[in-house]
């Protein structure tokens, strides 16, 4: 894994071993960027705060980084991955700018720090992880108005999506599918 453009475009990142998480695919992290840098739903990420959810190794946050934004912030509960985004946060000298939150995506008691102005949901495939996390997140004030929310699942999961999230786009990569949403 390496990240694809930006600031820091090619550097290496690390991924935790075995079955700690599942990566976003190179392929599908790179078509996910290049719609939010093609203007469709946010002019561009400068000056943005990203909130990445079940981070993983964090490749989704600190590809936003790269490419301008000013803070992620990364909830995962693996000590394993977070070691991981810890690691690649220093590698690429985001260690003041990316919070890592340590606990579990639909449990956060709290949320003291920026408003998130993109949320990436990524939890395990087939585990009905991504309503209740994006619900609870909502809750706690972790979103700024305009959010932007994109949730990568596999392909075959099937959402309900409630009346207060738009669905503004569906997209497929393999396995995978993102969905592009907005609370109305």
């Amino acid at each position: 894994m390496q990240i694809i453009a930006g600031q820091k475009r090619g550097a290496k990142l690390a991924a935790p071993s075995g079955n700690v998480v599942r990566p976003t695919a190179q392929r599908t992290r790179e078509s996910l960027f290049n719609i939010l840098q093609g203007g469709k739903y946010i002019a561009s990420l400068e000056g943005l705060t990203v909130l990445d959810l079940c981070a993983g190794s964090g490749a989704l946050g600190l590809e936003a980084l790269s490419r301008g934004a000013v803070k992620s912030f990364f909830v995962e509960k693996s000590p394993e991955a977070i070691g991981i985004i810890k690691q690649n946060a220093r590698h690429l000298g985001y260690e003041a700018v990316a919070k890592i939150i340590q606990g579990d995506c639909t449990t956060t008691s709290q949320w003291p720090h920026d408003k998130a102005d993109i949320v990436f949901c990524d939890p395990p495939y087939d585990k009905g992880l991504a309503l209740p996390a994006i619900a609870h997140f909502k809750k706690i004030g972790a979103f700024a108005d305009e959010v932007l929310i994109i949730i990568e699942a596999r392909k075959s999961e099937r959402f309900e999506f409630p009346d207060e999230i738009e669905l503004l786009d569906q997209r497929r990569y393999g396995m995978a599918a993102l969905y592009f949403l907005r609370y109305s």
